[in-house]
């Protein structure tokens, strides 16, 4: 059995494995293959994980571009000036060539594990209107923590849940619902600000779910 789907509870892998195909792996454990890197030489990867290296606020983004996905991922912030929780982006815009890259790739982000966030979006640079309030549990930045992040494009949807520590149940810690945000585009890890030492491992996505749900919380 794919470890992706350890906890999942039996009746919802019925449907998985009779309808879906397992997920794909976006981190070979080696490279950087299938990502870009803005500013470049800003992440590595060391010791099968992808790391910042602290040298200003950035992203790294994937070559392809996605509308309705869950991506999975194991994430954790190591240490940091100034320090920012690690930042995920969804409904991202990727740059066109010869231009200067939006900041943040205007997206949406989901701050991790919390579920903070924040709209990037021309015109907003706010906490934004679409997200849903949730409590913020005291969890801990600086432990790794398993991520799913559910987005669909056409609906203007993002869901994010959050096991802490790794193999619990996870906990539902954000959704975000606007329609005229959906949008295809690149998924990217943020770095928020120079200074901060972030590390992302277990990468994968699964395009097109067919349950769309969060399978984590179950």
């Amino acid at each position: 059995m794919n470890k992706l789907f350890a906890t999942v509870p039996a009746a919802i892998l019925l449907v998985l494995s009779a309808n879906a195909a397992d997920p794909v792996s976006l981190f070979d454990g080696k490279t950087l293959n299938g990502w870009i890197q803005i500013p470049t030489n800003s992440w590595e990867v060391t010791n099968g994980v992808i790391a910042s290296l602290g040298k200003g606020r950035g992203v790294l983004y994937t070559t392809n571009q996605y509308d309705h996905y869950r991506l999975m991922f194991t994430v954790r912030h190591v240490s940091g000036i100034h320090d920012h929780k690690p930042g995920v982006l969804f409904f991202c815009t990727a740059p066109t060539e010869g231009q200067k890259p939006a900041d943040a790739l205007a997206g949406l982000q989901f701050q991790l594990p919390t579920g903070s966030h924040w709209d990037y979006r021309k015109g907003h640079n706010n906490s934004g209107d679409g997200f849903a309030p949730f409590p913020r549990d005291a969890a801990n930045f600086h432990e790794w923590s398993r991520v799913e992040l559910l987005v669909d494009a056409k609906t203007g949807t993002a869901r994010v849940a959050v096991a802490q520590p790794i193999g619990s149940k996870a906990v539902e810690a954000g959704s975000f619902k606007d329609s005229a945000a959906g949008k295809a585009g690149p998924i990217a890890l943020q770095m928020h600000n120079g200074g901060l030492f972030d590390e992302y491992k277990d990468i994968t996505i699964e395009v097109d779910p067919v349950v769309n749900d969060l399978i984590t919380t179950k």
